[in-house]
């Protein structure tokens, strides 16, 4: 009768609890996978929604910014905004100009911009959310500014 050696017996105890190793290992990483892939595009969606949010106030200071010279009106402070907002955004926004007129002492530039239409999960948890960002500026146009 042969018997199996010491060092067979460890080597098969040691394939076998190998084999049910690496059946934990894969339940594992089913697990946490679907964890680490939710942090993943939370990241992303936060990363996004800061570069709309900084997009949507930088639309806004560059159009009051363009609207206070004099001769500027609203329709070309809204073309800048919209310029600006169109390098990442081709809809899901709007643009609120003040009327501006000769007596105006001041421009009122507001980008409103829904989330519902350019984020990709968050109006599963924020269905009606806005991204607002306004810049009131004083104007240029006011008496006397050339005097001394």
């Amino acid at each position: 009768m042969n018997l199996p050696s010491p060092h067979q017996r460890r080597t098969r105890r040691r394939r076998r609890s190998g084999e049910s190793r690496l059946g934990a290992s894969a339940v594992e990483f089913a697990i946490v996978a679907n964890i680490l892939l939710l942090i993943i595009l939370t990241c992303m969606e936060f990363a996004r929604m800061n570069m709309v949010r900084n997009l949507a106030q930088d639309a806004a200071y560059f159009a009051a910014r363009h609207a206070i010279v004099p001769g500027a009106n609203a329709a070309e402070a809204e073309g800048e905004a919209n310029r600006i907002m169109g390098s990442l955004l081709s809809n899901g926004y709007q643009v609120d100009v003040s009327e501006i007129d000769v007596d105006s002492t001041d421009v009122t530039v507001t980008v409103t911009v829904d989330l519902g239409e350019v984020a990709l999960f968050a109006p599963f948890f924020l269905p009606t959310s806005d991204i607002s960002s306004t810049v009131r500026m004083r104007t240029e146009r006011y008496d006397g500014f050339y005097e001394q």
